[in-house]
């Protein structure tokens, strides 16, 4: 039987120890089929490195989405490796995300994106009718996180209501930890309504 690919690398996966198949599946360089090749192996951590990969292939991609459940999705969505329409997204969110609690942080790190680097959410295209729902959907106690918060905020895609709707936010209890800063917040809220208001009315214009 001739070999699945022309990588030696993409055909001996299944021979690699564990440790070979995530170094080869962190890697930014490796090759196409064997990035393919480990979407398809069997070994789920080396799946996950994979996803994480910022030069993962459409193709490898394409296999790990199409896994059952939702935390492959949640990484291609943060690192941009699976682009949706603006209607998939709902969909999405709707299917795998909504009240679960056991995805929330994979739940912000897909609809809001990842951590320190991807704070912003520039590389993140969540449509501002679904960053209502997210929020809306949010438990008490993570509407009173000021981080939480904030990532609404710096989202390109926060909408004028939501906006508005932070920076007129009470002072959540002050035993609450997580609550900090909510001054500094408010005022970031009400410079990006400010934003909005500008951008929306070059628009119409």
């Amino acid at each position: 039987m001739p070999p699945l690919y022309t990588s030696n690398y993409a055909n001996n996966i299944g021979n690699m120890h564990n440790s070979e198949v995530t170094g080869l599946a962190k890697n930014r360089f490796t090759d196409e089929e064997t990035m393919l090749a480990i979407s398809k192996h069997h070994y789920r951590l080396g799946k996950e490195y994979l996803a994480s990969n910022p030069n993962i292939t459409p193709e490898a991609a394409k296999e790990l989405w199409d896994h059952r459940g939702y935390v492959f999705k949640a990484t291609l969505l943060s690192n941009g490796a699976i682009k949706l329409k603006k209607k998939e997204y709902a969909e999405v969110y709707r299917k795998y995300f909504k009240n679960n609690r056991r995805s929330h942080w994979r739940m912000m790190q897909a609809f809001m994106g990842g951590y320190y680097w991807q704070r912003t959410g520039e590389r993140n295209n969540t449509p501002a009718e679904l960053l209502e729902e997210i929020y809306a959907d949010l438990p008490e106690e993570e509407q009173m996180r000021s981080y939480t918060l904030e990532r609404f905020i710096d989202h390109q895609n926060c909408s004028l209501n939501l906006a508005l709707r932070i920076s007129t936010m009470p002072d959540p209890p002050k035993e609450n930890y997580y609550a900090r800063n909510f001054d500094d917040l408010r005022q970031k809220a009400l410079l990006k309504v400010a934003e909005i208001t500008k951008r929306e009315g070059v628009d119409s214009r």
